[in-house]
């Protein structure tokens, strides 16, 4: 079973304040592995400071960070299905 960090504990754990996690929520560019329970998982905070990343280091605008992120995401999509990639 994984870890699970409430909000304080993952802007502990990944240094990006309280309000930047919160928008990055309300945004849904992180959604909560357990949504239930308002808790937060290791791939959740890993999202976390890859937002942080690319905003703070890379002057990523909120509107590029959705199209960043849905990239992202189909390209380890496909890395974990290779069928996927395939069919493109």
């Amino acid at each position: 079973m994984s870890r699970r960090y409430t909000l304080l504990e993952a802007c502990s754990e990944t240094g990006v304040q309280r309000g930047y996690a919160v928008h990055c929520l309300r945004a849904h560019w992180v959604s909560p592995a357990f949504p239930e329970e308002s808790t937060l998982d290791e791939s959740d905070l890993a999202r976390l400071r890859l937002i942080a990343t690319l905003q703070e280091d890379f002057g990523v605008n909120d509107e590029a960070v959705p199209v960043i992120l849905h990239l992202l995401d189909q390209i380890y999509g496909n890395k974990k299905n290779p069928s996927l990639a395939r069919r493109v």
